[in-house]
């Protein structure tokens, strides 16, 4: 997983997820996380790190494993899920607060720069509308400003 070079934030292009309540949360990662393991036949959740409506960061994959997130590009790849799908709704605040919080983080304790913060949908490999386009409108934005948040 090292040396990290990328990090790529995704929806996890469900149903609609409104629900701030932490066991609802805890059940949706874990419905993602039988479906990667017995659906895909990997080792655990995509993902490093997901964010849910109220803001909370789950650790998925822990860190020093390869996530399974965007093909052919997991090596050296943080992958960060928020709950929801935001083709059909937006993040909530709170979501988009520990994002960007987060996002920042990850870039000075790995020295990731902000050109190579990337979502799903940009990677070449993806054919994908992952993180959706109320995400994705963010992610434009706050890297246009030429920072996260």
């Amino acid at each position: 997983m090292t040396p990290i070079n990328f990090i790529t934030v995704h929806h996890d292009g469900m149903s609609a997820f409104y629900d701030m309540d932490e066991r609802n949360s805890v059940n949706r990662i874990e419905s993602i996380r039988r479906f990667h393991r017995d659906n895909r036949g990997w080792g655990d959740i995509g993902y490093h790190y997901i964010i849910d409506r109220a803001g909370r960061i789950w650790e998925g994959r822990p860190i020093g494993f390869q996530g399974a997130h965007v093909g052919n590009h997991n090596e050296g790849n943080i992958g960060v899920l928020l709950l929801g799908n935001f083709d059909q709704q937006s993040p909530s605040t709170r979501q988009l607060e520990s994002l960007n919080s987060y996002l920042n983080s990850l870039m000075r304790t790995h020295r990731v720069p902000i050109n190579r913060i990337a979502t799903h949908r940009e990677w070449e490999t993806a054919s994908t509308a992952c993180p959706g386009a109320t995400l994705q409108t963010h992610m434009d934005n706050a890297r246009r400003r030429g920072w996260i948040g």
